[in-house]
């Protein structure tokens, strides 16, 4: 019985797909037109892809990671880390072009980064949902 309606308690739910046990996971809502502009930006990267140089790849990846990051915190997801992400990989994008060697040691660490946040995330919604 609970205290205030003298019903029986109800067995929780199981968390329902991007659902934390604790709450409603934060979210964004990305607008058609702009989720639209992210996958022509990664379809025409795919095709140039073929005749740049084989680095270029690699810029293009963190440009639209960079540009995902910014969709997703410019339509609502309230994420100080993910903001400073992104800013991060818009200046570390740029040393492909001028410093190459500093751009290659960049990207293992941008992976590290993103991995260790999500492990990260993972701890806090493993957290939330112990009894």
């Amino acid at each position: 019985m609970t205290e205030q309606s003298g019903q029986p308690a109800r067995p929780a739910r199981p968390a329902g797909p991007g659902e934390l046990r604790g709450g409603p996971e934060p979210s964004a809502i990305v607008p058609r037109e702009r989720a639209y502009e992210l996958l022509a930006h990664l379809v025409a990267s795919a095709e140039i892809c073929v005749t740049e140089p084989h680095y270029y790849g690699s810029f293009r990846l963190l440009d639209a990671a960079a540009k995902l990051a910014a969709m997703m915190v410019g339509c609502g997801l309230d994420d100080p880390w993910l903001a400073a992400l992104q800013e991060e990989l818009d200046r570390n994008k740029v040393t492909m072009m001028s410093d190459r060697p500093a751009f290659y040691a960049y990207l293992p660490q941008a992976s590290r980064q993103v991995a260790l946040r999500l492990l990260q995330t993972a701890g806090d919604h493993g957290a939330e949902a112990a009894p």
